[in-house]
């Protein structure tokens, strides 16, 4: 009866240590990519998770619940087992991730944060969305002028997007704040339009 247990769990218990692996090997990656960083901000980290996990082969992504086919819908799969591994990897990083955020303050020099982020708002009719390493939501406000908005991480609402409930011509408001990160193509600092929620306009 022991061996019969023993062969029925051995798959589970392998599949288990090949997944723990994997996620290490895309923390590596991750935490090499953050360590070329200046800014160590929300942006940069998840750009960081983003080109790791691209950098794994299918089958390996498999084995840990990503399809790179459907990057936003299945990184909440990753994201925290990757975060734990790469704070075991490198805790610096997180370290000075907390110090940019206000986590980690002087306390001879301590002013009170403020109690909520405020975030920018812009309403439009939805123009097109672009997919390349993250997807790119483009409106169109009354004077048919364009803005774009980068999908990076979980947002209220964004299941309108996954489930294609938001179409072409559809008005919707966006809430989004402003983020920079290093362009090495422009050997310049870019600032995108991160998207932190969207909602219908009737």
């Amino acid at each position: 009866m022991k061996k019969l247990l023993l062969v029925l769990l051995f798959p589970t218990l392998l599949f288990s240590q090949k997944k723990s692996e994997v996620l290490k090997k895309a923390a590596e990656f991750a935490c090499e990519c953050a360590s070329k960083k200046d800014d160590v901000s929300e942006m940069s980290l998840g750009l960081c998770l983003f080109e790791a996990l691209n950098k794994l082969t299918p089958k390996e992504q498999k084995i840990i619940g990503y399809n790179s086919a459907k990057k936003m819908e299945t990184i909440k799969n990753v994201a925290s087992d990757l975060g734990i591994e790469m704070a075991t990897i490198c805790p610096d990083i997180f370290t000075k991730f907390a110090a940019q955020k206000g986590d980690v303050v002087d306390d001879t020099d301590y002013e009170e944060p403020p109690l909520l982020e405020s975030y920018l708002k812009y309403t439009g009719v939805l123009d097109q969305i672009k997919t390349a390493e993250f997807n790119t939501i483009i409106l169109l406000n009354d004077a048919k002028e364009k803005k774009e908005f980068v999908w990076l991480f979980p947002f209220d609402g964004d299941s309108l997007f996954i489930k294609d409930k938001i179409a072409k011509g559809d008005k919707i408001e966006i809430e989004y704040r402003e983020q920079s990160f290093y362009d090495p193509a422009k050997k310049d600092y870019r600032t995108y339009n991160e998207i932190t929620s969207v909602k219908f306009i009737n």
